[in-house]
């Protein structure tokens, strides 16, 4: 099909699993990043970069009731907190929004010892504040907990910042960011394996469900008139998708990450008058160099309107389950499972968003990611709110799971400084089994906050609330537990 192909505007970096790669930009104990594939004979595959989960809106009032218990001298202190992002631009001339505290770089080095240089970032996705912004409500909620900023643009530096976590001892881990393309988003890949790391050395993971609920649409190949195209429950092969003017990007992916080459699909995209706007054709072969089951469409989008996605199998016979992530995009009958990794594995503690003003009672912000996520978990595990003051983003106010998941991380920071017997998963048990909306016991999460909203009790209370007041954030999947993940437990089953 003679399509002319968008600019889709994907960082050329590449992976290949060789320690110390000549010519390569960065690396981890498994493998090396370059900045171009690797001559003929070496496999490799894209080295994604991770998007920011923020959203922008007007401010919000502190929801997490924690001044009586800073009043009190429960500050964070005692805690080692770290926040993982992309974006700290400036960081260094805000540092009296951040207070005392460390970088990082587990980008240029495997053991994260080099500070961060954040008045010059080294590619054009880490211009931005960020983190800057999720390390400033940290240190608003735990000003006494002891900070570290940690660079990571990809997967292999996060495999280097997880790795540092672990040796020097990191309770908590607070990151507002989404990886795409690494995983069918089941639980499985280098993302989830990192998380995994973390979790086993005694370090947890906060992070952002991502803001990507109404740009999700899942489900199994069909093809009932073998016209090569694929078919969709209301029985056309067109997906439709509301995408503003300018410029459109969806992902498809399928289920074939560990075997991919089965299937060697491509996508297309047309307006409302017929016109192609937009096409994929990468080629899924299992002989190649690279072999990925993700096409990545870029749309031409002259005016705000829907435009539509068709799916065409070019090679293989099917039967797997098929992905679509409309980034920015609205799709038609959205379904569950908008998550992508970490927050689609096990092991890390899911934090999906809820506006401050109405925290109390509100339901989930519309954009809030939920599952079950394509391996059956469900996430996120509890909720925290959005809409918070930044010094970062102004009056306007931090908006989206990027600054719910800083909220939950500074407010586990503080109950772990009341309770010094608790690690941080057994914090995250108490604190999920008394949140505001907490599940009953034996009780499924709910689909948007999980446990319930983040929230601390009373301290006229005597000591903490028992966990019968609710069925705690251990619910991680239909038949899955945190399990291995779970050490001393303030709320025991």
């Amino acid at each position: 099909m003679d399509v002319e192909l968008p600019e889709v505007g994907v960082h050329d970096r590449v992976r290949v699993d060789v320690v110390d790669y000549p010519g390569a930009v960065s690396g981890s104990a498994t493998g090396s990043v370059l900045l171009a594939p690797p001559p003929p004979g070496v496999p490799w595959r894209p080295e994604e970069a991770p998007v920011v989960d923020a959203w922008f809106a007007e401010e919000a009032a502190e929801a997490v009731a924690l001044d009586p218990w800073h009043a009190a001298g429960f500050r964070g202190q005692g805690v080692r907190i770290a926040v993982f992002d992309v974006q700290w631009f400036n960081a260094e001339l805000l540092a009296e929004e951040l207070g005392d505290h460390q970088t990082h770089d587990c980008e240029l080095t495997r053991s994260c010892d080099v500070p961060m240089d954040t008045l010059r970032p080294r590619y054009s996705f880490e211009e931005g504040a960020h983190g800057v912004a999720c390390a400033e409500v940290v240190h608003d909620l735990a000003p006494d907990a002891e900070l570290h900023l940690v660079r990571v643009d990809g997967p292999t530096s996060l495999e280097n910042a997880a790795d540092w976590a672990v040796r020097n001892d990191i309770d908590l881990v607070s990151m507002s960011m989404s990886f795409f393309n690494n995983s069918f988003y089941d639980g499985s890949g280098t993302v989830a394996d990192a998380a995994g790391h973390m979790a086993e050395g005694g370090t947890l993971l906060v992070t952002s469900a991502g803001n990507y609920a109404t740009e999700h649409w899942v489900g199994e190949w069909s093809d009932p008139d073998q016209d090569g195209w694929m078919d969709f429950p209301w029985g056309s092969s067109y997906l439709p998708v509301y995408f503003g003017a300018g410029a459109g990007l969806g992902y498809v992916t399928w289920d074939e990450f560990s075997r991919c080459g089965r299937n060697d699909f491509d996508v297309y995209a047309v307006n409302r008058d017929g016109e192609w706007v937009g096409a994929s054709e990468g080629v899924q072969d299992a002989d190649a160099d690279a072999c990925t089951p993700l096409e990545r469409i870029g749309l031409r989008t002259d005016e705000e309107d829907w435009y539509w996605l068709r799916i065409r199998r070019k090679a293989g016979a099917g039967g797997v389950r098929v992905a679509v992530l409309a980034r920015g995009g609205t799709v038609y009958d959205a379904q569950p499972g908008g998550l992508a990794d970490p927050a689609s594995s096990m092991a890390p503690w899911v934090v999906g968003a809820v506006r401050a003003s109405e925290y109390a009672f509100g339901a989930p912000e519309f954009f809030s990611s939920y599952g079950p996520t394509h391996g059956g978990f469900y996430k996120p595990d509890v909720a925290g709110p959005d809409g918070l003051s930044s010094r970062v983003f102004g009056t306007t106010g931090f908006y989206g799971t990027s600054a719910a998941t800083p909220a939950v991380a500074g407010t586990l920071a503080v109950l772990m400084s009341a309770r010094p017997d608790l690690d941080a998963r057994a914090a995250a048990d108490l604190l999920g089994a008394n949140a505001l909306d907490a599940r009953s016991p034996g009780m499924p999460p709910d689909p948007g906050v999980g446990a319930g909203r983040v929230r601390l009790w009373d301290l006229a209370d005597e000591g903490a609330p028992g966990c019968e007041a609710g069925g705690g954030a251990m619910i991680a999947a239909p038949l899955l537990w945190w399990g291995r993940f779970r050490r001393r437990s303030a709320c025991p089953r």
